[in-house]
């Protein structure tokens, strides 16, 4: 805290969390000292995604498969009380987008287990009439990873990092 007061910043310890990253089998553990008013935690969310100390993605696939269940129940509701195919449609892409969300930052934590409920979950939207065609979360979070890298190229976007790169042959 010693340093956030000597920068002039105010913490608000009610809402800070202290979280240790660990190798997921660590031989040895070792002990951080506590911070007086900051609650160690093993998971917390962080911008709309789970983190978890050990550095696995599980529990934010948990909240995202949950969620987008319920809103697929929602609209098994709607198109059953005759919303146009064209408006479920656009309702999926809405419900896609919680899949698609910092899917760069988690994505490449995902492993197989995780990857086939995330595939089995827009199969089912594809057998529901929700989507158009099947979608497997490995395109997705590809097409996410160029998409952000593209928008890191170009110096009028906010996430402007990289120089534009001009081949000279």
């Amino acid at each position: 805290m010693q340093w956030a007061d000597d920068n002039k910043m105010i913490i608000n310890q009610s809402k800070t969390k202290k979280i240790v990253f660990r190798r997921p089998s660590p031989r040895r553990l070792h002990m951080y000292p506590l911070v007086n008013g900051v609650e160690p935690v093993t998971c917390t969310k962080l911008l709309g995604v789970w983190i978890q100390d050990n550095l696995k993605v599980d529990m934010h696939a948990d909240y995202i498969l949950a969620l987008c269940s319920q809103r697929i129940f929602l609209m098994k509701r709607l198109r059953d009380h005759g919303l146009s195919i064209k408006y479920v449609h656009t309702s999926f892409q809405a419900i896609v987008s919680r899949i698609l969300y910092a899917l760069p930052a988690w994505g490449c934590f995902l492993f197989k287990e995780l990857s086939s409920r995330i595939d089995a979950f827009l199969k089912r939207c594809y057998r529901y009439g929700f989507a158009s065609e099947i979608e497997h979360v490995d395109i997705l979070f590809d097409r996410a990873c160029v998409d952000l890298f593209h928008k890191i190229r170009y110096s009028e976007h906010c996430l402007h990092i990289l120089p534009l790169v001009i081949n000279q042959c």
